[in-house]
């Protein structure tokens, strides 16, 4: 059979025919960035938080999402405030460890963080990667989130 093989070459004349079939069937490449992604209705992507209509951001502290997250990638801090309600001294979220799970989204009772569609998170530097509660509240405030 190996010599059968050797002389005619039918592994080469298999590996052109598959090419030769496939020569004219039109490419699937997008040209990015001119042509985006459509992504999924269910994609998670970079968290953002939100706020209520009133202006006011709807996260409480309660510090769940950090407690719940498998990679440890939220850090949050709170202290004491005006009329005895937690004020959040500090709250950040590491992308480059998070594994995007939902865990967080699904933890907040008040339905302040969620999964947005933001996927083009490449960066030189891993210590952008760290992004904090305002940076999360802006991409909350963007329009495209209105319906979550």
């Amino acid at each position: 059979m190996g010599l059968i093989t050797n002389i005619f070459q039918t592994d080469l004349i298999k590996g052109l025919s598959l090419t030769i079939k496939n020569f004219f069937v039109k490419p699937v490449t997008q040209r990015y960035p001119e042509e985006r992604w459509v992504m999924p209705e269910r994609f998670r992507g970079a968290q953002i938080l939100k706020r209520h209509e009133d202006g006011k951001e709807r996260c409480v502290g309660c510090g769940l999402c950090g407690e719940i997250c498998p990679s440890d990638a939220i850090s949050i801090e709170t202290s004491e405030g005006l009329d005895h309600e937690k004020q959040i001294d500090f709250y950040e979220i590491d992308l480059g460890l998070c594994i995007y799970c939902g865990f967080c989204q699904e933890v907040c009772p008040v339905n302040a963080i969620f999964l947005g569609s933001e996927y083009e998170l490449s960066v030189t530097d891993p210590g952008r990667l760290k992004v904090s509660k305002e940076q999360m509240l802006e991409k909350g405030d963007d329009p495209r989130y209105d319906k979550l």
